[in-house]
């Protein structure tokens, strides 16, 4: 029989349902004789499994209740039923709860069978508990324990080369990022999170069954500022100038200050969230951007609103000029639309498509300057047109067009030279 043992806190600890370990036994190592007198009121089994095991070691598993009483309890093992080999035997405090209980066994032949059970023995070492016979077999050597993970990745039962790539996949994992409303994901290597994954391999080879390890992900933070710059002018929110049609309503916004990825920021708390191993989806921090200026024939707009019988000319979104016009007659009407200048004409002759005799016909009328912007239909000066005609209602008057826009002539003039083919040109009631 062992000698007997005095508690102490980690006992203590272990009667309230805690895992109690035992340091590693080595195998060979002497067992306490274990009394056949049966110890009444405490019961012993395994959990599942009974056993994580390694090439070399084996952590061993099980569920002890002391029914109140002060006991010991170890594990008996060896390469047949006989053992031969115990784990250091641990008192147990008495409590009224059961206590789950493990010892890892180091020294094992790799590739081999051992039996083992779980033996329950009372403080003054007269009668004990057993459990029943279990085995397990060791892994094949060059394999990693069952029950290791790397930051999270299982590798147990894997070998070297699966183990690594495991944990490669691990940074190919992508984070789910959000900038305003706008959703994306990235690979984490492309965000500069590396690993010394031959370190990680190497340390789980050498790991005990059913250990947590940590390689530690560290960050490029060069390869993270690059992606996040490139990141910014992509998932970054622009409110640039607008001129458009909704409905037959002609809807002007100007320009407006954007968000972008705020850098700097950003870098710091995606680096402390790879390096944490995280999985959550990551809002990073914006910061205002100036309102956005188009250039070109974005740039430059007109609208035409049939009611007023105006036309404003828009530079990103702001009014910089406005005129009373004369369009279609009624029974040629300027069509409501969304449309662009098509072309540029100066001087420019209109024939009338209609013969004579209809009461559409016109005579070749000569004009300055011309611009297209839905098929027959122009921007144009009318050189006998007062200006006192153009204006509210003259849709309905003698100057009324078959469908163009007269423009008074100092103003198309301006609008010749400034508004560039492809400009928008937007016809609405109002």
């Amino acid at each position: 029989m062992i000698a007997r043992r005095s508690l102490c806190l980690f006992c203590l600890l272990a009667a309230t349902g805690v895992v109690v370990t035992p340091a590693p036994a080595s195998a060979g190592s002497g067992c306490p004789t274990v009394p056949t007198t049966p110890l009444a009121g405490v019961t012993v089994g395994y959990s599942a499994p009974p056993a994580l095991v390694g090439s070399t070691s084996a952590q061993l598993q099980g569920v002890v209740d002391p029914g109140g009483k002060q006991l010991e309890w170890f594990f008996e093992y060896g390469s047949t039923s006989a053992y031969g080999s115990c784990s250091a035997p641990v008192a147990l405090a008495g409590g009224a709860s059961s206590s789950h209980v493990a010892a890892t066994l180091a020294g094992l032949a790799a590739s081999s069978t051992y039996h083992f059970r779980l033996v329950a023995l009372s403080a003054d070492e007269l009668s004990a508990v057993v459990g029943s016979d279990t085995t397990f077999m060791t892994l094949p050597a060059g394999e990693i324990a069952q029950g290791v993970t790397v930051d999270g990745v299982a590798l147990g039962g894997l070998n070297a080369a699966s183990a690594a790539q495991g944990l490669h996949r691990l940074l190919a994992v992508p984070v789910p990022l959000q900038l305003g409303p706008r959703r994306w994901s990235a690979p984490r290597s492309n965000l500069g999170a590396q690993l010394n994954v031959a370190g990680a391999v190497s340390a789980a080879l050498q790991a005990p069954p059913g250990r947590a390890l940590h390689a530690g992900i560290t960050v490029n933070r060069g390869r993270l500022a690059r992606y996040l710059k490139l990141a910014a002018r992509r998932y970054g929110l622009q409110h640039p100038a607008s001129v458009g049609l909704v409905g037959s309503r002609a809807v002007v916004r100007p320009a407006r200050p954007g968000r972008t990825i705020n850098v700097r920021p950003a870098e710091k708390l995606i680096a402390r969230y790879l390096e944490a191993n995280r999985s959550t989806r990551l809002r990073l921090p914006a910061r205002k951007t100036a309102p956005q200026r188009s250039t070109g024939a974005s740039a430059k707009a007109v609208v035409v609103r049939l009611e007023a019988q105006t036309l404003t000319a828009y530079s990103n979104g702001k009014p910089i000029l406005h005129t009373p016009v004369t369009t279609g007659r009624p029974t040629l009407p300027t069509p409501v639309g969304s449309y662009r200048i098509e072309a540029r004409y100066s001087p420019f002759t209109f024939r009338s498509p209609w013969p004579p005799g209809s009461p559409n016909w016109y005579p070749p009328t000569p004009v300055n300057w011309a611009m297209p912007f839905y098929g027959g239909d122009f921007l144009h000066n009318d050189p006998g047109e007062p200006a006192s005609a153009f204006g509210r209602g003259s849709e309905d008057g003698p100057y009324a067009s078959h469908g163009c826009v007269h423009v008074p002539n100092a103003v198309m003039a301006f609008l010749f030279h400034w508004l560039p083919i492809g400009a928008t040109v937007i016809v609405a009631r109002s």
